[in-house]
């Protein structure tokens, strides 16, 4: 099942604080997109459901933020799931990636390179306690990973989510991977903000954009935002740099930096 995330109108920003935005910008607002509830509804029945589940987009776009705002805001998880999350490094080996899931399982890895042992201990707190593995950069498994990843999940003992996250590059390459395709329940994809989304959405993502005319940020976004929340928390950062020097920055400084840190029509994906 591919479900994609449509325009709708933003409702208003939601209180409190999120997960942590990019370059850690202060001021900033969890902002509720489409796309934030539609991953909140996909992973509610992906837990549910104890299914695997890829979420994938263009760089930038939301897709890490999402997910943690979304596991965030649900005070208890169904059936006491323990959350692992875990970035690959590029290309692991199946023994490498043994590793890496101990210890995101929260388990010392036993002194010994014997992939039964291993197994057996991964396999063993997998049964013991229901899991959510969130896999960030997932385009960088091997088809030896992928395998693995298949064959815990397989297991008849074992109480595994799994939910992928990729950019549309790496979502191109999963999907030649046979083995997770058939597994896969729901293949979410999260689009740029249009132009329309980015006017309603950034003024609520920061208070720098609260009274900013819609002829700028349409501007803005044409020319350095391209609807990517990375790109706007950029662009965002240098503006209240550049205002900490001179306020208001002339339009003239803040383009010229803007150019050479978010080079103007650069496809961010």
């Amino acid at each position: 099942m591919t479900l994609t995330v449509s325009s709708m109108r933003t409702p208003p920003a939601l209180p409190g604080l999120g997960p942590q935005h990019f370059l850690s910008l202060p001021g900033a607002r969890t902002v509720p997109v489409p796309a934030l509830d539609a991953v909140t509804r996909a992973v509610e029945q992906t837990l549910t459901e104890q299914a695997v589940m890829c979420l994938y987009g263009d760089a930038g776009c939301g897709k890490t933020y999402a997910l943690q705002t979304a596991l965030a805001s649900r005070p208890v998880l169904p059936g006491d799931v323990r959350i692992c999350h875990l970035s690959p490094r590029p290309a692991p080996t199946p023994l490498v990636l043994r590793a890496e899931l101990l210890l995101a399982a929260g388990l010392p890895i036993p002194p010994t390179r014997d992939p039964g042992v291993l197994d057996t201990a991964l396999r063993t707190r997998l049964a013991a306690h229901p899991h959510l593995l969130v896999m960030d950069e997932a385009s960088r498994l091997t088809t030896g990973c992928v395998e693995y990843l298949c064959y815990l999940f397989d297991d008849l003992t074992t109480q595994l989510t799994l939910i992928l996250a990729t950019s549309t590059k790496g979502f191109r390459m999963l999907r030649r991977q046979p083995l997770l395709v058939t597994r896969t329940t729901r293949w979410l994809q999260i689009h740029p903000l249009t132009p329309g989304e980015v006017r309603r959405a950034i003024p609520q993502l920061h208070p720098r954009w609260r009274d900013t005319g819609k002829d700028v940020l349409d501007r803005l976004d044409a020319r350095h935002g391209h609807g990517n929340f990375r790109r706007w928390a950029q662009i965002t950062h240098h503006t209240l740099r550049l205002e900490r020097r001179a306020s208001p920055p002339a339009s003239a400084l803040l383009e010229t930096t803007l150019d050479g840190c978010l080079p103007p029509h650069e496809d961010p994906r």
